[in-house]
């Protein structure tokens, strides 16, 4: 049940982008709590998830002599949630959203490099946790401005 779990439903094994894949999964997810207007529960899943995914991947991480194993994709799943938390309903801000979350996630900017950096579970989902959030941010900020 951990692998189902860590690798969002074996995504993670995926030979091509396992975290793109995990990540473009998550979509739908977020897409249907917007569209029925409930980002509290968006907000209750993320929070969720984050705590069940800590103790999961610290016992993976045990027995997988890895720092940050590229099967583990559930930490995307939860950073791309997070990055559509402030998303209006539509293709543009979703797929932006999907966009800014791949950059920051992939390029690893300053922060996100450093928290990357921490060892155990808190590395692996921090670094997609702080993703999300600066993703977030800048989705906010591009509402505001009447950008999006």
């Amino acid at each position: 049940m951990t692998k189902i779990f860590i690798t969002f439903g074996f995504l993670g094994y995926s030979k091509y982008f396992p975290g793109t894949l995990a990540s473009i999964a998550a979509l739908p997810l977020g897409v249907a709590l917007i569209a029925l207007e409930v980002r509290y529960y968006l907000l209750i899943i993320i929070v969720t998830l984050s705590i069940i995914s800590f103790f999961l991947i610290k016992e993976y991480l045990k027995e997988a002599n890895q720092e940050d194993p590229k099967e583990v994709v559930i930490d995307e799943v939860i950073g791309q949630l997070l990055a559509m938390l402030f998303c209006p309903l539509s293709f543009e801000a979703i797929l932006l959203s999907f966009l800014i979350f791949r950059f920051f996630d992939i390029l690893k900017i300053y922060p996100v490099n450093k928290i990357e950096k921490i060892e155990g579970a808190i590395g692996v989902i921090g670094d997609d946790v702080v993703s999300g959030i600066f993703t977030s941010i800048i989705i906010y900020l591009l509402i505001y401005l009447g950008m999006l």
